[in-house]
């Protein structure tokens, strides 16, 4: 996998969307992102910590670099994050990544990606040991055209069972999107990526005394960050306005998208595509993707997790199951799963891929019905029959050979027919 960069942002709200002006993180950060990429390759085949072993650059981001590793000893492979040297000196976004540690340490959950380790470098950069994921990003499948529904009632449970375990610690993801969800064969799906999570301390089970522990409050007042594109809309009153139902509204956005191939709106600039987010109403599914075919019972589950309202969503991740459980399409995908992964192509309409079918023994059986079995007196009179045979077949020999009385009375008869006729001629 390529090195890629998508990166929260953190943008100020303002009463007067038309004072904003629209930036272009990307260019503004071009220069120092490829000082950072030449840096993090100059990683790839050193060993940290003196037992993970660097194999290769998988992404970068805003904060730090993502590589795929070995432990030198267990010989296993592990995700390494290790933040980037100028972010060391900005001690929020330390503090961020020091709770994705911590979330990541104390979820237990299949659909959430664990943490294993956590430590400094000895040029002061802090790194982070995560269970390897292997597979794709939800974003890479997304790109690859809409999903079928099952599918996507089949990935968005999983999501939902990892934010149901992450929302009963209190911790909210705050960054929910496709790039943050992993899927291993099969189509399992991992959350990844807490580095935005807010955290209620207490509701950990830490072995530190509170003033030891990290702060609950790592944002200033005004200020909220995320990824604009799943963005909850009481985000614009602030971080602290934002709970478990802000990682619901987001999986109603990537719903939408793993349904229709398309995100519910269009806007390239961050303010205005927030400002739909707070007001705009998103489209049919109808409207955004005619040629596809959608079950007509997601669009009101979808448009429930949409809701602009907190108040009017699902209450959490739980009541959200539930009605996606309730849905009449299944949830099973191994067969759809192995289709997508193999890329089969289906043959021309000419070429029969199918045998006949034949009618299995139960259709017979009841097509006919079973005979009696012939009770012992037939079958007697039947096994004494088989023994007559050969004597019965003799006798209808000779019954069939003529006689000699029978041959002479057939000699006088045409004696006497002939006799007639010479008379008669006469």
């Amino acid at each position: 996998m390529s090195p890629t960069e998508e990166s929260a942002q953190s943008i100020e709200i303002d009463n007067e969307p038309a004072a904003e002006q629209p930036v272009d993180v990307d260019q503004a950060n071009a220069e120092a992102h490829q000082k950072a990429l030449e840096r993090a390759r100059d990683l790839i085949g050193q060993t940290i910590s003196e037992r993970y072993r660097i194999l290769d650059l998988v992404a970068m981001g805003g904060m730090g670099a993502v590589y795929l590793g070995e432990h030198v000893l267990m010989h296993k492979r592990v995700a390494v994050k290790i933040l980037h040297p100028e972010s060391d000196d900005n001690p929020e976004i330390v503090a961020r990544f020091e709770r994705e540690a911590l979330v990541g340490a104390h979820i237990d959950n299949p659909n959430i990606a664990h943490a294993t380790d956590f430590g400094k470098l000895d040029d002061g950069s802090y790194f982070l040991i995560l269970e390897y994921v292997e597979g794709k990003n939800l974003a890479e499948v997304i790109r690859e055209g809409p999903m079928k529904p099952r599918l996507v009632v089949h990935v968005a449970r999983q999501i939902l069972l990892g934010l149901q375990a992450a929302h009963e610690l209190g911790i909210v993801h705050r960054d929910l999107k496709p790039r943050n969800v992993m899927l291993e064969a099969g189509f399992v799906a991992k959350l990844i990526d807490f580095g935005f999570a807010k955290v209620s301390v207490g509701k950990l089970p830490l072995t530190v005394p509170k003033e030891g522990r990290p702060p609950s409050r790592l944002t200033g007042v005004g200020v909220i960050f995320g990824t604009i594109n799943y963005l909850a809309p009481e985000a614009a009153h602030g971080m602290d306005a934002v709970d478990e139902r802000a990682d619901l509204y987001a999986l109603g956005v990537m719903m939408y998208e793993m349904l229709t191939g398309k995100h519910p709106f269009d806007s390239t600039d961050p303010v205005e595509m927030f400002n739909h987010h707070r007001t705009t109403p998103p489209p049919r599914f109808s409207v955004r993707a005619p040629d596809v075919k959608i079950p007509a019972e997601l669009e009101p589950l979808v448009g429930k997790l949409l809701e602009k309202d907190p108040y009017e969503r699902f209450p959490n991740a739980a009541a959200a199951i539930e009605a996606l459980d309730a849905l009449s399409i299944s949830s099973e995908v191994v067969e759809e799963a192995a289709v997508r992964s193999k890329k089969m192509t289906p043959p021309p309409p000419s070429v029969s891929v199918r045998p006949p079918e034949k009618p299995s023994e139960k259709a017979v059986a009841e097509k006919e019905p079973e005979k009696a079995p012939p009770s012992a007196e037939a079958r007697k009179k039947k096994k004494k029959a088989r023994g007559d045979e050969p004597a019965l077949s003799a006798r209808r020999a000779r019954e069939r050979k003529p006689s000699p009385i029978n041959y002479a009375l057939a000699v006088v008869a045409i004696v006497a027919v002939l006799a007639a006729a010479f008379f008669a001629s006469r």
